[in-house]
């Protein structure tokens, strides 16, 4: 495939392309963050603790990271203090309707000011909710530059080391555990804890989730997990997991040979329940939501089974597992890991659930739904197992990234929606 080659080709260079473009993209996030109302909605902080953390992992120059995150942070609000001076608070309350600022944030910042410039200006950037209001508010004020520019330099420098410094302690744990766990491994576990940080964050700032979607939030991480360690073991040399493959393997394979009507029934469902069926539903599905005008919904199906079919072929043509060769059936001569059937029906029935289960009003008929749909998956990523044409862990791969890619899906496309209304 023409863009496996690309996959590959990026792969190699990977580390390459991040160290010529993370400079320039710490200096621009970092700068940013320190103007006012942009900087609310820029993850400045964020980045500086990733670069820290790519420090430790020897991607990027440790003296480099710190250099350009104290100059761009320095700069930015200076920025939002010359703003301040020029254009005072009507800046704010022309701009205020287009982000996600409140009368508490600018009250509370202003508290801090009032208490003790200084101190507010060197503990206020340690607050994500007054770091890019800070300057801005200083600037409103009639404290000489002279003055700014000393609390500044002094809050600036320590917000950035101890900010790096904690990226790096954190790549050093990494480092250690990933000895023991494997790196992919790890690095789905951080992965999960950064979604549910940022679920948390973003729910208590904007409050857009609906209740029954904590349950994606749920299933998206244990999928992340479950799919990080499988990926970690497809890559590994020693698999953990081939034991346990060549059990079930040979296990299904006498009762195939025992009972003939077991592979009649696998061959009959996992028919009807391929990826190109399951596939073709949720565009058709995601097509006919977008036509009467459920826009969210319809995007969510649309984008999460495209994506997951391109995933699908990159990662078959990555890792090229070759398929059991006591297989029951004829099948196409294609890589075996992840499995596409087990994929793509845990997309489908995850977004049906979605669809279709919040919109269920008795207890008992939702509850019966959820079990049809996670039996659905089920049994469509065993019949790949029960006819042997895919190892046990393929499947449970597949299952992963269905469930992962849908419901990343799922909560990307709220945030997103919910963005789009309020600035309209």
């Amino acid at each position: 495939m023409p863009y496996a080659h690309f996959f590959f080709a990026l792969s190699r260079n990977i580390e390459s392309f991040v160290v010529a473009g993370g400079y320039p993209f710490l200096f621009f996030v970092v700068l940013l963050e320190g103007l006012p109302l942009i900087g609310t909605a820029i993850p400045g902080h964020i980045s500086i603790i990733v670069a820290g953390f790519l420090a430790r992992m020897g991607v990027f120059n440790i003296y480099w990271v710190i250099s350009v995150t104290v100059v761009a942070a320095l700069l930015g609000d200076y920025i939002g203090f010359t703003l301040g001076r020029k254009y005072g608070l009507s800046l704010i309350a022309r701009l205020r309707p287009y982000f996600f600022i409140k009368d508490a944030h600018i009250d509370r910042a202003r508290k801090m000011l009032d208490t003790h410039t200084g101190k507010a200006m060197i503990l206020g950037r340690f607050s994500p909710v007054t770091r890019a209001l800070m300057p801005f508010l200083v600037g409103t004020g009639e404290i000489k530059a002279g003055k700014f520019w000393f609390y500044n330099i002094v809050g600036g420098v320590c917000w950035a080391v101890l900010s790096i410094m904690l990226g790096y302690v954190f790549g050093e744990g990494y480092h250690y555990a990933s000895g023991y766990f494997g790196k992919i491994a790890v690095a789905g576990i951080i992965l999960a804890i950064l979604i549910m940080w940022g679920y948390r964050f973003i729910n208590s700032r904007f409050h857009i989730f609906a209740k029954y979607e904590l349950f994606s939030l749920g299933l998206n991480i244990i999928s992340l997990v479950l799919l990080a360690v499988t990926v970690q073991d497809a890559w590994s040399g020693n698999s953990f997991m081939a034991n346990f493959d060549v059990v079930v393997n040979t296990f299904m394979d006498r009762i195939g040979h025992l009972y003939p009507i077991v592979i009649s029934v696998a061959t009959f469902v996992t028919t009807i329940g391929s990826m190109y069926v399951t596939g073709g539903l949720g565009i058709l599905f995601g097509v006919s939501l977008m036509i009467k005008k459920r826009w969210r919904l319809g995007l969510i199906f649309i984008f999460s089974t495209s994506t997951t079919l391109f995933v699908l072929g990159i990662m078959k043509e990555f890792f090229m597992r070759m398929r059991p060769d006591n297989a029951l059936v004829i099948l196409a001569d294609n890589p075996s890991f992840p499995s596409g059937h087990a994929c793509m029906a845990a997309v489908f029935f995850v977004l049906l659930t979605y669809l279709v289960v919040p919109r269920v009003k008795t207890h008992i008929k939702r509850e019966l739904l959820i079990v049809v749909f996670s039996l659905s998956v089920f049994v469509v990523g065993m019949t790949r197992v029960v006819l042997n044409v895919h190892w046990a862990s393929d499947v449970i791969a597949g299952w992963a990234v269905g469930a992962f890619i849908a419901t990343s899906f799922v909560l990307l496309v709220r945030y997103l929606g919910v963005l789009v209304v309020r600035k309209k």
